[in-house]
């Protein structure tokens, strides 16, 4: 994506802001951007749609934005699903190994199913997983 190397100096600011700091400054890069701001900075930061729109309702508001006291430690936060369930990349790979093709004088794979599928099909086995985690791990894994 071209925009990446558009915006690597905001970017890079982003990286070392805190959780309020970067969801208030994608949130005004959006503003600024108009029209289709959020959906783009969201792609761009990876940044929930949600937490932007908060971020711009805390600019918005006319309550002084004063900073928080305390922040969430490095790690507080939410363990991610492949944490949790460390069988679950294994589960991932062997759906895929049914459903993947690929060329094979490049590193280039393919799949015919769908993230709502893999993410269905998981859930049927006891693993809870959404569609948009599904397609994280798979990015991550090289589809």
């Amino acid at each position: 994506m071209n925009n990446h190397i558009q915006y690597a100096p905001w970017l890079k600011a982003l990286s070392g802001a805190d959780e309020v700091q970067a969801r208030r400054f994608v949130a005004a890069r959006a503003l600024e951007l108009g029209w289709g701001g959020i959906s783009t900075v969201a792609k761009l930061t990876g940044m929930s749609p949600t937490t932007i729109r908060k971020g711009i309702h805390e600019l918005q508001s006319v309550e002084e934005l004063e900073p928080l006291e305390r922040l969430r430690r490095p790690g507080g936060g939410r363990k991610k699903v492949e944490i949790k369930d460390p069988k679950l990349i294994e589960y991932i790979e062997h759906i895929m190994d049914e459903n993947t093709a690929g060329d094979p004088m490049s590193m280039l794979k393919w799949t015919n199913k769908s993230t709502y599928k893999i993410a269905e099909e998981l859930n049927h086995q006891g693993r809870k997983i959404d569609p948009d985690t599904v397609g994280r791990l798979l990015k991550e894994m090289g589809y």
